[in-house]
C-alpha cells in the first residue's frame, strides 16, 4: 500500500476467521513499555477497555513491569 492509494471498506459482512492472536481468559504479566493499548493488540481481539475493567483500572493507566493482568 502507498500514499493515495483508495481502499473499499465493506460496510456489511463478518471478520474471515478468528481474530484471536493468543489464548484466553488468562494472566499476563506486563513489561517495560506496555499499555493496555498495545496488550490488547497484542490479543488481537480484546477490547482495551475489558482489561481495564477486569483489572479495576482505566485504559490510560500506567502499567509497571511485572504487573498482573487478567484478561478476559
Amino acid at each position: 500500500i502507498y500514499p493515495g492509494t483508495v481502499l473499499k471498506i465493506p460496510q456489511s459482512g463478518s471478520f474471515p476467521g478468528s481474530r484471536a492472536l493468543r489464548n484466553h481468559p488468562t494472566t499476563y504479566t506486563a513489561s517495560a513499555g506496555d499499555t493496555i493499548y498495545s496488550i490488547a493488540c497484542a490479543f488481537g481481539d480484546v477490547d482495551p477497555a475489558s482489561i481495564a475493567t477486569a483489572n479495576g483500572i482505566s485504559a490510560s493507566t500506567t502499567l509497571t513491569s511485572g504487573q498482573q493482568l487478567s484478561i478476559p
